[in-house]
């Protein structure tokens, strides 16, 4: 009878590992799960500042080529219409009001 109420209740060590393993074993996917989706993230950032940085080389070959040139009026002319609206005195603009 006593062998069989020992086989009967378990080792209270022997579950308690066991549950440990259980939980570390959810940790651990959970980490990896939390890792993955952050790499992922991370990897579309690194992607958006690739496309940046070919923005910017492409913007220095323009300011180098100007400079090169040695023809900053012209650029300063280029900037003034273009940015920022400007107009020759003489120059006639029309705007188109009628999708506001």
């Amino acid at each position: 009878m006593g062998k069989e109420n020992t086989s009967k209740n378990k080792h209270p060590l022997k579950i308690f590992s066991i549950t440990a393993i259980i939980v570390c074993a959810v940790i651990c996917l959970v980490t990896i799960v939390f890792n993955q989706a952050e790499l992922a993230e991370k990897r579309k950032e690194l992607e958006e500042l690739n496309i940046k940085i070919e923005e910017v080389k492409q913007a220095n070959q323009e300011y180098e080529q100007v400079f090169e040139d040695n023809d900053i009026n012209g650029y300063k002319l280029k900037m003034a219409i273009e940015s920022m609206d400007y107009a020759y005195p003489n120059e006639i603009r029309f705007y188109d009001t009628s999708r506001n």
